[in-house]
């Protein structure tokens, strides 16, 4: 009897050790795949703000060649404008706190003017930003250099000066030091202790957070760091210890490309494992507690569970009946009947629990499930309050018009818009799109369109260029988007009274004159946005008298159905604006819309509404 009870203790002892063993090794694989893990989401996050950074400089060398290229059509900074061109300049420095600098240099690179004051003549010829752009005769982007004349570092962009034959009568250029690079990313979010910077090509410090060594045009601490980057030109990531001696993760990539610029950024290694380190010890010391616990109660109660294996038997199935799903027996034996009727009795228990807890885990889904579509409900409202923000909340009247509109989505957010805005020089433009569909994502589409508007209306002459550009921009983000956009574009100059329009396959505006009894077709030629990326786009214009009325809209007006499936169409629209054409536009909106309610009756709108009413007043 002795012997049975110690061979059993040992088979029980040995069956515990061959379940634990196995937990321990997957508790080492488990932290060597997290640390793994942990410097894969290192590397990423570090290339994030690597990115920031590159996207950031990227920003500010558009910038710089928007600013020049304007520059260049100034009558200022022509050779015979010197003191106008200093004055200029020296506005556009103050105006422009970013740039260090702005001058002209002459073709033979002699400084003409200066927004800082010069100490004496100072020739340029010999820089790259000169020499680039007096060959390509286009945008250039300089080295990083200590300037002649404001004496700080920076990079400078040059842009050539022509005449209208086409010969470089001067150069541009606009000096930018690198404090915009360390305003920007002290408003980043950095891991714990992570150092980000920015070294040329010698390995000088541009930029660097934190600075805590002021080492900002100093050589790279990090010495093993530069060496470490020569193999790796365009970016990559590797293991050194930092300057004090703590090891880091580091990652580097390209600032600009082709001018030695490299952002670097490391993140202690401690930082980057310790809440795997620290899972690691609490891991190790549960299980060996739990370790020691389950042997010990092997150990010494395997005596009383192999005598009292019936009553451990009875004991369960009272639990059971109970209600106590988790109840399980031990299984002593391995042929006996006890032994096989103790295996069925867990599997029973076993599976009631497996039902009763997939019931428990399908309501926690179910309730999971109401909270996340009351949460998207919740977003679906902020969005389309923000799309309701984005449109005019009131008629708009200036010298010479009045425009009122309104725009209803089919749901909750629509892809149409409309909107209407004044400009100095009594000029009034007026845009009207309609994204393929309708929802976030036509939203979203639309919303970028309204932004490139806003920019542009503001540089381009009239309404053709701003369809073009919104084109060449959005030509992208709508073919991965899988949409397409229309749109019609409309300036209004009050001095002359004319009216320029431009269409992207948008449905033609209507005119109504005011002693005519029928609307005209306003139509312009011109592609869907998205269709073409190089697309151009006619402009049409027509002269304005008191009076006469533009309407402008979308096709969720003509295309409305009747709950017969009739089309609203063009001519009961045209009829609707002759009847409410001695209101004001605000009203005649209102008349409109309500005439196509009349009509829709209680169907549903299948695409988004857009109307916008223009009259003429002086």
């Amino acid at each position: 009897m002795r012997t049975r009870f110690i061979s059993l203790r040992a088979r029980l002892l040995t069956l515990l050790a061959l379940v634990l063993v196995p937990w321990l090794g997957l508790l080492v694989y488990t932290q060597a795949d997290e640390r793994a893990a942990a410097i894969e989401n290192v590397n990423r996050d570090a290339t994030r703000l690597i990115r920031i950074a590159t996207s950031n400089q990227a920003a500010q060398i558009e910038a710089a060649r928007q600013l020049l290229t304007a520059f260049a059509e100034f009558p200022q900074l022509r050779p015979a404008n010197a003191a106008a061109c200093n004055a200029f300049l020296g506005e556009m420095l103050r105006a422009m706190p970013l740039y260090s600098n702005f001058g002209v240099a002459e073709p033979d690179g002699n400084l003409r003017c200066s927004a800082v004051p010069l100490s004496g003549r100072i020739n340029v010829a010999d820089r790259a930003y000169f020499r680039k752009a007096s060959t390509t005769r286009g945008f250039a982007i300089g080295d990083y250099v200590v300037g002649r004349v404001t004496r700080q570092p920076s990079i400078t962009y040059a842009y050539p000066l022509l005449t209208p034959a086409g010969d470089v009568e001067g150069i541009a250029f606009a000096a930018q030091g690198l404090s915009w690079l360390t305003t920007a990313l002290a408003n980043l979010e950095f891991p714990s202790g992570a150092v980000l910077a920015v070294v040329d090509g010698t390995g000088t410090v541009l930029a660097r957070i934190p600075d805590e060594q002021d080492t900002i045009g100093k050589a790279l601490p990090e010495r093993a760091v530069l060496e470490a980057l020569a193999p790796r030109p365009k970016g990559g990531v590797f293991t050194l210890d930092d300057a004090k001696g703590v090891r880091r993760l580091w990652a580097n990539a390209p600032l600009i490309e082709g001018h030695g610029l490299h952002t670097v950024i490391g993140v202690p290694e401690a930082v980057a494992f310790a809440d795997i380190d620290r899972r690691l010890v609490r891991n190790l010391a549960g299980l060996s507690i739990v370790t020691v616990l389950a042997l010990g109660a092997a150990w010494f109660g395997a005596h009383a569970i192999i005598l009292r294996h019936v009553d451990a038997l009875v004991g369960g199935t009272r639990e059971l009946a109970a209600g106590d799903l988790r109840a399980r027996v031990p299984v002593l034996g391995t042929d006996s009947e006890l032994g096989g009727l103790a295996r069925a009795f867990n599997a029973m228990a076993e599976t009631l629990e497996i039902r009763e807890r997939d019931l428990r885990l399908a309501d926690e889904r179910t309730h999971k499930a109401e909270i996340e579509v009351a949460i998207a409900r919740a977003q679906i409202e902020v969005a389309r309050e923000i799309q309701r923000t984005l449109l005019p909340e009131d008629p708009l009247a200036v010298a010479g018009v009045k425009l009122a509109g309104r725009c209803i989505p089919a749901v909750a957010v629509g892809g149409d818009y409309f909107g209407y805005f004044p400009r100095e020089s009594n000029r009034i433009d007026s845009f009207i799109g309609d994204v393929s569909g309708h929802g976030v994502g036509a939203a979203m589409l639309m919303a970028s369109a309204r932004t490139i508007f806003m920019t542009e209306r503001l540089v381009a002459p009239s309404a053709a260029p701003i369809l073009a550009k919104l084109n060449s921009l959005l030509f992208d983000d709508l073919n991965r988007a899988n949409h397409f956009m229309s749109g019609c574009c409309a300036t209004f100059d009050a001095s002359s009274r004319e009216l320029r329009y431009a269409s992207a396959g948008h449905p033609p505006a209507l005119v109504l004159r005011v002693g005519d009894a029928r609307c005209q077709m306003l139509a312009a030629d011109g592609v869907l946005l998205g269709m073409e990326r190089s697309a151009r786009f006619v402009e049409t214009t027509i002269t304005l008298d008191r009076g006469d009325i533009v309407v402008f809209y979308t096709d969720g007006v003509t295309e409305c159905e009747s709950e017969s499936g009739e089309l609203f169409g063009v001519e009961r629209l045209q009829a609707a604006v002759i009847a409410s054409r001695d209101e004001d536009p605000e009203g005649a909106v209102a008349s409109t819309l309500s005439a196509l309610e009349r009509f829709a009756g209680a169907r549903p709108r299948d695409d988004d509404v857009t109307i916008v009413v223009m009259k003429a007043t002086e």
